[in-house]
């Protein structure tokens, strides 16, 4: 029993680490082997995998987990080997298949995974492929300088580089006050003048912040993406960070009963954490953890509503959320978003004459609208 306990655990643990943004795979040498985007371990976005030559082998697009769009893989030398269309996981609509010199081979069209049309092509020998079709495997290896995933010959770089988004990251007053940073994965269109549209972020960070990345991405001019040589509208995928300027002067929150430093992580833990013990439980990272994972509900954004939930969760001497319940609540979703927060959230056990213990805290999760404040 001992055994499955400790497995058990360490699946949990495996769990709760979950991948978010563009994580990248090496051949070594600093070879890119793959840029998969992930949110909250779910394939999101687009993602691609190359070639230990630099060439591009193989992109597609998800979402939440399954395939959507376009899946293309190319042949080593840069031409592309299939173009199959894919509708939530399933093949959907007219896909081609080439051969090596890059003739076609046969196309299929499926409906909604269904094979309703199958046409093939003899092998032409004599055939030769422009040298236009091979630019979309060849190019694309110049992404591996940057975060930018595109599905287009070259992808659209912002003016003065991602710093030039970051700079104009106008940071809410309340995730300053809160101490809170994080990394947001952020789609967006690009078009012809090189402007931002239907900018969408994957996970929300909360507190303002994404507001806050989206209207950095509008401000920002582009240079379009290229395909065979001309300009095109492109999707593109990457990744912000929202860090807090270090030569700010450290401000001050207020919490339910007291004003906290939020740059010393100890003490606003404290402030929001309530036990029994002599060492309370708190999230590892911080109360900012816990709120990075914390959703404010469209219903209390739509409503104006704000204030504290307070819940009541008992901690193993794991760190592992084992129950939580709502204590006081203010409604509007916000005592579900709070409760969830906590549950994905692994903690610092609690201490007890020197040792990890199984505890029950009373935590105040906070909600509070950037337009409250003002």
């Amino acid at each position: 029993m001992l055994k499955i306990y400790f497995l058990l655990c360490f699946f949990l643990t495996i769990h709760l680490i979950a991948q978010d943004g563009i994580v990248k795979s090496y051949y070594g040498k600093g070879k890119i082997s793959s840029r998969v985007s992930f949110v909250d371990d779910i394939l999101e976005g687009q993602s691609f995998w190359y070639y230990e030559n630099g060439n591009l082998k193989t992109e597609k697009n998800y979402s939440n987990g399954k395939l959507n769009g376009v899946w293309r893989n190319y042949y080593e030398t840069g031409l592309l080997k299939d173009e199959i269309h894919y509708s939530d996981g399933a093949p959907d609509g007219v896909s081609k298949f080439y051969y090596e010199n890059g003739a076609l081979k046969e196309v299929k069209e499926y409906d909604n995974g269904k094979l309703i049309l199958l046409s093939q092509l003899e092998y032409d020998a004599n055939y030769i492929a422009p040298f236009s079709a091979y630019e979309a495997g060849l190019k694309k290896q110049n992404m591996q300088d940057g975060d930018i995933l595109c599905d287009a010959d070259i992808c659209p770089q912002p003016i003065g580089g991602i710093e030039e988004i970051e700079r104009n990251i106008v940071y809410p007053e309340l995730a300053r006050k809160f101490n809170l940073e994080g990394k947001a994965l952020i789609s967006t269109k690009i078009n012809l003048l090189g402007e931002a549209k239907n900018v969408k972020i994957f996970k929300s960070l909360g507190l303002g912040l994404d507001e806050a990345a989206i209207d950095a991405v509008k401000k920002t001019r582009f240079i379009p993406g290229e395909k065979n040589g001309e300009a095109i509208e492109t999707e593109i995928t990457f990744t912000l960070n929202l860090k807090l300027d270090e030569k700010k002067e450290p401000t001050t929150i207020a919490s339910s009963d007291n004003l906290v430093d939020p740059n010393l992580v100890e003490s606003s833990a404290t402030q929001f954490i309530s036990c029994e013990f002599e060492v309370c439980p708190k999230p590892i990272g911080g109360i900012n953890e816990l709120l990075k994972t914390l959703k404010y509900p469209a219903q209390a954004k739509r409503n104006n509503i704000s204030g504290d939930v307070e819940i009541e969760a008992k901690i193993n001497d794991l760190g592992f959320v084992i129950l939580a319940e709502v204590v006081k609540g203010i409604g509007y979703g916000c005592d579900e978003a709070a409760k969830s927060a906590i549950i994905k959230t692994q903690f610092e056990p609690a201490m007890k004459n020197g040792k990890e213990v199984e505890s029950t805290i009373k935590i105040v999760v906070p909600f509070i609208l950037e337009t409250a404040e003002k």
